[in-house]
């Protein structure tokens, strides 16, 4: 996966009056660990932070924190994937403080990219995203979690996401049902712990991906309708055709002609 990096800086030293304050937040992601305590404002609260403590912050997240009395220590990375799925792989929330057991792993890592972003006489696309992956992994790893309830939902949540990408893979081969044996919970139990993870129900999620799969065929193969419909999973064409036109508001062919014109 593509990953473009906008900027990053290892234990990078401010004066202490030096505060952070972008209400828009960036157009990239930005990967923060702070050396001291800090105060981070987060949907308009202040926390006062202890050391090391790391935050995630999507695109367009108000970015707000300063140090609490003492010398502004950091790393941090500003990057943006091709596709946000890369976070899937990681345990790793969003815009959320949380802390690390080994801030030296971190570090070590946080380096790294910092050198091979200055470091301009080669090409480091494949270095910087091994490195970015074993900080992502490395968090993940090292992730203190303050009760044992929030460490199972966040684990929950990975399991989920996990499963919701080998679904989008091959989703013609998955039913609500299969997904529900790979928990061990009734198809019910299933459906509604799904959509509080993700705000939509399997289902919806299997239609969905079945409907990206066939736009794909669609658009890239010169397959029939009807061998697309059944590379979607459907033994009839017309239940294709009529699921696609209820997801498109056009039909295959209306689709496929409009491409090409």
């Amino acid at each position: 996966m593509k990953i473009h990096f906008a900027g990053a800086f290892y234990k990078k030293i401010e004066e202490s009056s030096f505060k952070i304050k972008f209400v828009d937040g960036t157009k990239e992601c930005l990967l923060l660990h702070f050396y001291n305590p800090m105060v981070i404002t987060l949907n308009g609260k202040q926390i006062e932070t202890q050391p090391n403590a790391c935050i995630l912050y999507k695109p367009g997240t108000p970015q707000i924190f300063w140090c609490k009395g003492n010398e502004f220590e950091n790393d941090y990375i500003r990057f943006l994937p091709e596709d946000m799925s890369f976070f899937n792989d990681f345990q790793i929330p969003f815009d959320e403080i949380f802390y690390v057991t080994d801030a030296e792993i971190i570090k070590r890592e946080m380096m790294d990219i910092t050198y091979f972003l200055t470091e301009r006489w080669e090409n480091h696309d494949h270095e910087l995203l091994d490195r970015l992956c074993k900080v992502m992994s490395n968090l993940q790893v090292n992730r203190l979690y303050p009760t044992t309830k929030t460490k199972r939902e966040s684990e929950t949540r990975f399991r989920l996401s996990q499963l919701r990408k080998e679904v989008s893979k091959e989703p013609e081969k998955w039913t609500v049902d299969l997904m529900a044996d790979h928990f061990f919970l009734t198809r019910s139990h299933f459906s509604v712990l799904y959509k509080k993870t993700f705000g939509v129900t399997p289902q919806s999620d299997i239609h969905f991906f079945v409907n990206e799969k066939a736009l794909r065929l669609l658009n890239t193969t010169d397959l029939t309708i009807q061998d697309i419909s059944q590379q979607c999973g459907y033994n009839e064409c017309e239940n294709f055709i009529r699921a696609f036109k209820k997801m498109n508001g056009i039909s295959p062919h209306q689709y496929r002609k409009q491409k090409a014109e």
